[in-house]
């Protein structure tokens, strides 16, 4: 994907000094990002590694590896982030996806949205996901801006006299709201439930995954009772439901 790049100022001129968070922080902020482009992923990483008072910790190419990188960061054998930049729309588990289940976790660390597409299209999924907020990748002044502002605690504006919510009252509604479904399935009942929604058959499923039908079938047996629902065909409603908030 071919990414043009605004990084000038309201006047006019390149200046990397400004939008820098204000607090007397001596060290770094930390930030990480999850873009399964690898080459968008290569130049926001090259462009914030470049801000003053910001380094980049960590990369991930994929919701789930951003997942993992996230939870090792926690076992203190990666660096843990003070941001998170990720993309929404990816392949496998979306960067929406990914924010509900850090969020139902984490009620510190901001995470915001990068698309290539209008970022209103997903301001409001953004915001159900617990996002802080959601810009557009080839406006890098934007993102600079908004990861400025997000490090200093204050709220990005969704739209006309609405905020996105601090990752504290995300969290607190995500907690209110319950435990998200996706966090109960394990990676196989996940797979299967991908396949399902593409349309596939179990058969074919079966050969994809190197097991055996009757595997499948209990797959998605157990990814259906957790979802709540009763049969194969509402399993795959609610799935497509929640992963698409």
């Amino acid at each position: 994907m071919m990414m043009h790049v605004n990084t000038t100022t309201s006047n006019g001129t390149e200046d990397a000094s400004q939008s820098t968070p204000s607090s007397g922080r001596q060290t770094p902020f930390r930030i990480a990002i999850v873009d399964n482009d690898r080459l968008v992923l290569g130049l926001l990483a090259s462009f914030l590694d470049k801000q003053p008072h910001l380094t980049v910790d960590w990369t991930a190419n994929s919701g789930r590896s951003g997942i993992d990188a996230y939870h090792r960061s926690l076992c203190g054998t990666a660096p843990a982030a003070d941001l998170i930049v990720t993309d929404i729309a990816m392949h496998g588990m979306s960067g929406l996806e990914m924010c509900s289940m850090i969020r139902f976790e984490d009620d510190h660390t901001p995470i915001l949205g990068a698309t290539s597409y209008d970022p209103q299209m997903y301001a409001t999924k953004a915001l159900a996901a617990g996002m802080q907020g959601i810009v557009a990748k080839e406006d890098l002044e934007r993102l600079r801006e908004s990861i400025a502002t997000l490090l200093d605690g204050s709220r990005l504006p969704m739209r006309d006299g609405v905020f996105f919510d601090s990752p504290q009252q995300a969290f607190a509604r995500l907690q209110t709201d319950g435990k998200p479904a996706l966090l109960n399935l394990s990676e196989n009942e996940r797979t299967v439930m991908d396949y399902l929604s593409q349309g596939m058959l179990t058969p074919d499923i079966a050969m994809l995954m190197d097991v055996s039908p009757s595997t499948v079938k209990t797959y998605v047996s157990r990814a259906t009772r957790k979802l709540g629902v009763g049969n194969r065909r509402e399993a795959v409603a609610e799935w497509l439901r929640i992963t698409n908030l």
